[in-house]
């Protein structure tokens, strides 16, 4: 049976894929994915912020705006893309768990708890 998404979906992009790239990219073979490394170094870039105390941080402001509205917006557009897709995965979720629901009436049978916690 095919999970895969339906690629009609608007609400579905391409994945991205994490790892190493196919021989076949400009950057030669087997090179990192640099969405992935990009990815990596803003975790880590926001571990290091939340590390930092207020008065640090004020500093770096004062010293780098811009920089520090670079991170900003990195990190607004990150969050962006987090809340779409934890929009799909819960819109998912209830899907399946109506879904299951609706047989479980249709069918004369008590509701899972588990599919009924998840409405």
């Amino acid at each position: 049976m095919d999970y895969s998404a339906p690629t009609h979906d608007p609400r579905i992009s391409q994945r991205k894929t994490s790892g190493l790239k196919s021989p076949s990219a400009k950057l030669g073979p087997a090179t990192p994915d640099l969405d992935a490394i990009e990815d990596l170094q803003l975790h880590r870039l926001a571990g290091a912020v939340l590390s930092k105390s207020p008065a640090d941080m004020a500093a770096l402001s004062e010293a780098n705006p811009d920089l520090f509205w670079e991170w900003i917006e990195a990190f607004a557009l990150k969050k962006r893309e987090a809340d779409a897709e934890y929009r799909l995965w819960s819109a998912a979720i209830a899907c399946l768990a109506t879904a299951a629901t609706a047989d479980d009436h249709c069918r004369g049978r008590r509701p899972n708890p588990r599919t009924a916690a998840a409405e």
